[in-house]
């Protein structure tokens, strides 16, 4: 049975310099008529009614879009999936007036994602954002004040010439916010980003990885478990949507860019606003081979604190883990622990779990 469903949103107010997913500026957009083909897509996909567990709305910026649209968009979701266990939208701190968040709380909204990305001004700058550190904590007021008790706030480490004391920096501004969930990314230049373009450098190697240990020890003397590679909760806050992607599970996708994993396909919708407007939206479609699908499996599942369920591998796969890697098991036995029928990669080393994981399935 498939739980959950991405939405994506490609309107933002302004664009940020290191983002790479699919985004318009909302000005020059056409925004009602983009929800109208969202929501005959989501239709077309006859997704069994109360069977969604987690709905995710990210993007881009959903709460760029105005009172109205929002309350169209979330008015139909209502009707169509009237029990979610969660339900996210993506958020900026500029943008997300009161009678927005209690638009959102109204209608079932009860997991608000907040990019915040960094204290400093400096770094905001270079990163193309366009909020204050006062208007991050207006903002969290009136989460709260609205009863919204599930809050994620994103940040973004490693732009070249940044320390330890801006880490730190960024790590007290969210510990002060009290939030349920924090996400840490290490910055990555994409290509065809502003970043990019200006030739935009991250932190040697050495600096990022002293930079992730100092932020995963600090968040877990401070009650947050480090579940995943980039994300920390307080027990009981994982994502339960994002876990869907981690346990390699199916899921529905609805916008425009958005992937969706149904069955042994990997569908991918055009990029093309012009042809996703005129109901063109299945761009490519992958099939996923039993040999790719256990490549993924293992490799999202070591992402995780709790590591891969040898029970569900076997299940999945009809094969003894532990038998069919023992000797490479051998080789990479320092970095790895298994107890409780799971394998999992030692947080420690999880800023190598790259050649970890390639050396346990090479």
């Amino acid at each position: 049975m498939i739980n959950s469903l991405y939405i994506h949103i490609p309107f933002c107010d302004h664009i940020c310099a290191y983002c790479d997913f699919p985004k318009q500026l909302i000005k020059y957009s056409n925004t009602d008529d983009y929800l109208t083909a969202l929501i005959e897509e989501i239709d077309s996909l006859n997704i069994p009614d109360n069977q969604l567990r987690t709905i995710y709305i990210g993007g881009g910026t959903p709460t760029s879009l105005s009172l109205q649209q929002l309350e169209k968009l979330l008015k139909y979701l209502n009707s169509r999936f009237p029990i979610t266990e969660e339900f996210t939208i993506e958020a900026n701190p500029d943008g997300l007036t009161y009678e927005k968040l209690v638009l959102l709380k109204n209608h079932g909204i009860n997991r608000i994602s907040l990019g915040v990305q960094s204290s400093s001004e400096k770094i905001l700058q270079k990163l193309g954002r366009h909020h204050t550190n006062d208007d991050v904590i207006a903002v969290i007021n009136n989460i709260k004040k609205v009863g919204i008790n599930n809050l994620n706030l994103d940040f973004i480490y490693g732009l070249d010439g940044t320390s330890l004391n801006d880490v730190n920096k960024d790590l007290q501004l969210a510990l002060s916010l009290n939030p349920q969930h924090l996400s840490f990314y290490s910055l990555q230049i994409e290509p065809n980003t502003f970043l990019y373009i200006n030739k935009t450098k991250t932190a040697s190697d050495d600096e990022l990885a002293n930079m992730y240990s100092f932020i995963s020890d600090t968040l877990e003397k401070n009650g947050f478990i480090h579940y995943e590679i980039s994300n920390f909760a307080k027990p009981g806050f994982e994502s339960k949507h994002n876990l869907t992607y981690w346990h390699d599970e199916q899921y529905y996708a609805a916008g425009l860019g958005a992937s969706s994993y149904i069955g042994n396909l990997r569908k991918t919708n055009t990029l093309s606003m012009k042809k996703y407007l005129d109901k063109q939206w299945s761009y490519s479609t992958e099939t996923i081979s039993k040999n790719d699908e256990e490549f993924e499996f293992i490799m999202l599942n070591l992402r995780l604190k709790e590591g891969l369920s040898l029970i569900e591998y076997q299940k999945r796969f009809k094969v003894d883990f532990l038998k069919k890697y023992q000797h490479n098991l051998i080789k990479e036995k320092d970095y790895i622990t298994i107890k409780n029928d799971h394998i999992a990669v030692k947080t420690q080393y999880f800023y190598i779990l790259d050649t970890i994981f390639l050396n346990l399935v090479s």
